[in-house]
């Protein structure tokens, strides 16, 4: 009896944070807040340290947790999943298709230069109708891949008399890619992303 009590107690003081005292250990993100908190698989709501940008559901994290049972999400372990995957097929609206002739599919991916999370997009992508005006040709994509602030930039699109070969891409802060045209003349039949990207 007082045998089976002991070894109770030692398992419970082995899984109980005010007893055992500070910890760490490796999880699993299951789900990301809007609070700067990511929830593991396991159900614990971590507070993400300030390192740990551009969270994402998948990423292999290292969690440390205090002894009074505060858990802080300190960051992903090195080519643990997302956000530093490969490359990503962007997801298009109708309207909008890829590969363009020569050009290579539209795609998208996330990757961290000197500390720093930004998205990187290349390919190219056909219009069904041509563009006169501001228009989105993708769904959202994943919430990783959202920038603080709209960002916008310039791109190639078709080349004639009439039409001039640069636009402007947008992406807005619920991760919608955007692109710009005029009225006829001036449309967008196609345009590249190759070499473009947006800081997070």
């Amino acid at each position: 009896m007082a045998g089976s009590m002991k070894r109770q107690a030692v398992r419970a003081g082995a899984t109980t944070p005010s007893v055992r005292g500070s910890d760490w250990y490796r999880a699993v993100v299951d789900t990301v807040g809007t609070d700067g908190t990511v929830t593991t698989t396991d159900g614990v709501i971590a507070l993400r340290d300030e390192a740990y940008q551009a969270p994402s559901a998948g990423d292999i994290i290292r969690v440390t947790v205090s002894s009074a049972g505060a858990a802080v999400a300190l960051g992903r372990y090195a080519g643990a999943t997302a956000p530093n995957g490969g490359w990503t097929s962007i997801p298009l609206l109708t309207g909008f298709t890829t590969p363009r002739a020569i050009f290579g599919p539209a795609e998208y991916r996330i990757i961290t230069i000197a500390g720093s999370d930004r998205v990187e997009l290349r390919g190219s992508v056909s219009c069904t109708t041509a563009v006169t005006t501001q228009t989105a040709f993708s769904s959202a994509l994943p919430a990783a891949a959202w920038p603080p602030y709209a960002r916008t930039w310039a791109v190639r699109r078709q080349t004639s008399a009439d039409t001039k070969g640069v636009t402007a891409v947008e992406v807005s802060t619920a991760g919608v890619l955007q692109i710009h045209g005029l009225v006829s003349p001036n449309t967008t039949a196609w345009f590249a992303l190759d070499g473009s990207y947006y800081d997070l």
